[in-house]
């Protein structure tokens, strides 16, 4: 069984800036991470390679640096890498991510099944999956919580709403992982340090031949007009001591201190 999953690497924390003219996210000397459900997605992905067999492939589209999220992934298990790098991606809309993607995925597939985190965390669009599904022809089910392999088709308990809704969709399909649906496999010192050592190919526009006016900025079909920026946080922590009438009477201060703000 061959499992492609399609990861990001995004801002570490929320401490980021945005460009004023072009508003998109400073991303130059922040520190990056994997998005938090992409691990998910690939811990869903190593869990299927176990009871099925076959190969976990990820694929991310960014930067040069992004090949750090794509050694995450190594070290977490996955079998192979691809970095989509080009200068004419950047800027994109999440149709122009898709589009990258797609044709990433059929110049480097087919695959049985193609997984993805359920939103990142700094678009939180939840877009892109569906869209690389339907661009490739794919069911599709979101918002995943369990998979399994059941007599060929792929079983999807999904989260709706308030109610958990179990979807069986046949081969090749597509699926994005919820956040938080299983605990993320640790990559060891020794797993890190072997994938460290990989070399990951890359694939440009050379490579997928794609037409850039409909991809990256040109190609953009969503239009950012303006950004705020969120107030600072007065959030502190502060240590309490004493004795339980000391401590309550403090904690209602602070309560009332936070009230007036």
């Amino acid at each position: 069984m061959k499992i492609a999953v399609l990861i990001k690497q995004v801002p570490a924390s929320n401490d980021v800036t945005v460009d004023p003219q072009t508003h998109c996210l400073i991303r130059e000397n922040a520190e990056m991470t994997v998005n938090p459900s992409d691990l998910n997605a690939i811990t869903a992905a190593l869990a299927l390679k176990q009871q099925a067999g076959g190969t976990v492939t990820v694929l991310t589209m960014g930067p040069p640096d992004a090949n750090k999220a794509l050694r995450t992934a190594l070290a977490m298990g996955s079998d192979e890498a691809w970095l989509l790098t080009d200068r004419c991606f950047g800027g994109g809309d999440t149709l122009g991510t898709a589009k990258v993607l797609k044709a990433a995925l059929a110049h480097t597939g087919p695959y049985d099944l193609v997984l993805a985190g359920d939103a990142s965390s700094d678009g939180a669009t939840g877009q892109v999956g569906p869209m690389v599904a339907e661009l490739l022809g794919l069911p599709c089910a979101t918002d995943a919580r369990k998979l399994e392999l059941e007599g060929g088709k792929l079983s999807v308990l999904r989260q709706w709403k308030s109610q958990k809704v179990r979807v069986r969709m046949s081969l090749p399909c597509m699926a994005t992982v919820g956040l938080g649906s299983n605990q993320p496999v640790l990559p060891t010192i020794r797993s890190q340090m072997k994938a460290n050592k990989v070399e990951i190919p890359t694939l440009t526009n050379q490579d997928l031949s794609l037409d850039t006016a409909v991809i990256g900025m040109p190609g953009a079909k969503s239009l950012v007009t303006d950004t705020l920026a969120r107030e600072g946080s007065h959030r502190k922590a502060e240590m309490l001591t004493g004795t339980p009438e000391e401590i309550a009477k403090r904690i209602k201060e602070l309560m009332d201190e936070e009230g007036e703000r």
